[in-house]
C-alpha cells in the first residue's frame, strides 16, 4: 500500500469517526427540541407540518446513528448530502415551529465544520454561502412572523467562523494522520527489509547447509581414504606384538600419521606431525608416506638419517619450487626408526620427533635434530644424524607427537606441558600395554575436559 493510499485510508476512518459524533448530536438535539416542544405543544398550537417535521428529524437522526449509513452507501460521502441534508432539515423545522432560539441550530455549525473537515477550502465555502442563503430563505418564508433579522444576522456570521474552525481541525487531523502514516510506513519499510533479511538468512542457511553436508560427506570420504593409507590395528600388532597406538585427530582427518613397514631383518616405523591439521595436514601427511615408500621400501634406504635427508630435499622439490618471501612453513616433525631384533638394536633418526626408553623405572630421552623435514629452512643447512641404542628384555618404548603436551585443559586451562607427560609415562612401568593404552587415553580426555582439542594426538607405545 502506497503512502497516498495510507493516508486516504487514515483520514477516511478518521472522517467517518467525526461523521459519527455529528449523528450522534444531531439525535441528541432533536430528542431535545422534541421534548422542548412537547411541553410547550398546548400553548404553541403546532399544526400536523409541524409534526411531521419533528418525526422526520427524530427519524433521520435515528438512522443515521443506529446504521451508520454515511458508511455503507456511497452517495451519502458527498458534500450535497451533508449540506442540503442538515440544511433543509433545520430549515423545515424553524419554518414549522417558528422557533428561532432552538438549540437545533447548532446543527448548523455543526455541519458546516464536518463538511471543512471532510471537504477543500472552496467546497466549505460553498457548503457556507448555500447555509446562508436557507438563513435568508428561513427569513423571507416565516410563517409565524416572530424571526428578528438581528438575531439572524448574528447567526449567519457563525457561519464562517464555523467553516474556519473546521478547516482548522481538519488540518490538524490531517498532520497528525501523515505522521501516523509516516510511522506506519517506517514500520512497514522495516518489516518489509527484515521479511527480506529474514528470507536472505534461510536462502544463505540452506546453501550453508548444503556447503557444510557437502563438506562433511567429503571430509568423511577424505578419513576413508587417510584410513586406507594408514596401517590397521592388525599391521600395528603383527610388526609388535605388545604394544598399542593412540590416534586421536582433532578435526575430521588429520596431520599425524604413523607408517609401518617390515623386512626381513628388521621393522621400519615412522611417527609423524605434518604441518597443520584437518585438510592442509592431511595432504602433506600423503606426501610424507609417499616419500617414505619410495625412499625405504622402493629405493631401499636403511640408514634413518639418509632417510630423512632425502625426504627433506624431496619434499623441497615438490612444495617448494623457488624460495619466495610468501613460502609457507610446509614441514614435517618426524620419529623414524628400525628395530633389528636379532640385534636388539634400535637405529633411529629424528626431525625434531619424539622418542624415550622407560627402562625399569628410569626414562631415557633419544636423542633428536633440531630441524624439520621441509620447512623454510634450506636442505643443505640440515643435518639428520643416525643413533643406535642396545635394547634390553622389557624395556617399554614411547614414539609421540606434541598433540597431548600441548593440550589445554586441568582446572586453569593451562597446557599440559611434557614434564607432566613424562611422569605419566613413568607411571606405566611394567603396566600391560592395554591398560597402559587405557590410562594414556583417560588422562588425556580428563585433562581436556570441556576445552577444544588443540592438536592431532598420536602415542606409539612398544614393549620390547
Amino acid at each position: 500500500m502506497t503512502e497516498k493510499q495510507l493516508l486516504q485510508k487514515a483520514l477516511e476512518e478518521k472522517l467517518f469517526s467525526a461523521e459519527k459524533r455529528v449523528s450522534i448530536l444531531r439525535l441528541i438535539l432533536s430528542i431535545f427540541n422534541t421534548v422542548v416542544y412537547l411541553i410547550g405543544w398546548s400553548d404553541a398550537g403546532y399544526d400536523n407540518f409541524a409534526i411531521g417535521i419533528i418525526v422526520l428529524a427524530l427519524s433521520y437522526s435515528s438512522i443515521m446513528v443506529a446504521f451508520e449509513i454515511y458508511k455503507k452507501l456511497r452517495f451519502l460521502h458527498s458534500i450535497y448530502f451533508t449540506t442540503i441534508g442538515d440544511g433543509l432539515l433545520i430549515a423545515l423545522w424553524i419554518t414549522a415551529t417558528g422557533y428561532m432560539d432552538s438549540p437545533f441550530y447548532i446543527i448548523w455549525y455543526v455541519s458546516i465544520i464536518a463538511v471543512a473537515m471532510r471537504y477543500s477550502l472552496l467546497e466549505t465555502a460553498v457548503s457556507a454561502f448555500a447555509y446562508l442563503l436557507l438563513y435568508l430563505g428561513v427569513f423571507f418564508i416565516d410563517p409565524q412572523n416572530n424571526i428578528d433579522l438581528a438575531d439572524l444576522l448574528v447567526r449567519v456570521g457563525y457561519i464562517p467562523l464555523a467553516g474556519m474552525l473546521g478547516m482548522f481541525i481538519s488540518i490538524e487531523i490531517a498532520d497528525q494522520i501523515q505522521d501516523k502514516v509516516k510511522v506506519i510506513r517506517g514500520e512497514s519499510a522495516l518489516k518489509e527489509a527484515h521479511d527480506h533479511l529474514e528470507t536472505k538468512v534461510e536462502e544463505r542457511t540452506m546453501q550453508l547447509s548444503i556447503m557444510n553436508k557437502d563438506l562433511v560427506d567429503s571430509m568423511n570420504y577424505a578419513k576413508r581414504i587417510q584410513a586406507a593409507i594408514l596401517p590397521s590395528a592388525s599391521a600395528v600388532k603383527h610388526a609388535f606384538h605388545d604394544s598399542f597406538l593412540i590416534h586421536l585427530a582433532r578435526d575430521v582427518i588429520s596431520g599425524d600419521f604413523y607408517w609401518i613397514h617390515k623386512t626381513e631383518d628388521r621393522t621400519w616405523f615412522a611417527i609423524v606431525d605434518c604441518t597443520g591439521h584437518g585438510v592442509p595436514g592431511a595432504l602433506m601427511s600423503m606426501i610424507a608416506n609417499s616419500l617414505l615408500n619410495k625412499i625405504i621400501v622402493e629405493n631401499g634406504v636403511s640408514e634413518a638419517g639418509k632417510a630423512l635427508k632425502k625426504m627433506d630435499i624431496a619434499l623441497a622439490t615438490l612444495v617448494k619450487k623457488e624460495m619466495t618471501d610468501d613460502a609457507v612453513n610446509d614441514g614435517m616433525d618426524l620419529f623414524l626408526g628400525s628395530i633389528d631384533t636379532s640385534s636388539n638394536r634400535l637405529e633411529y633418526a629424528s626431525a625434531y620427533g619424539y622418542g624415550l626408553v622407560l627402562r625399569d623405572d628410569s626414562i631415557i630421552e633419544l636423542n633428536t635434530s633440531k630441524s624439520s623435514v621441509g620447512g623454510l629452512i634450506t636442505s643443505d643447512e640440515k643435518y639428520f644424524d643416525t643413533h643406535s641404542i642396545e635394547l634390553q628384555k622389557g624395556d617399554q618404548l614411547y614414539f609421540f607427537t606434541d598433540g597431548f603436551q600441548d593440550q589445554f585443559g586441568g582446572p586453569k586451562g593451562k597446557k599440559f606441558l611434557r614434564k607432566n607427560f613424562l611422569n605419566l609415562i613413568q607411571k606405566q612401568a611394567g603396566v600391560s600395554s592395554e591398560t597402559q593404552e587405557e590410562n594414556i587415553t583417560k588422562s588425556f580426555l580428563k585433562w581436556k575436559g570441556t576445552e577444544p582439542q588443540t592438536d592431532d594426538v598420536t602415542v606409539l607405545g612398544i614393549r620390547f
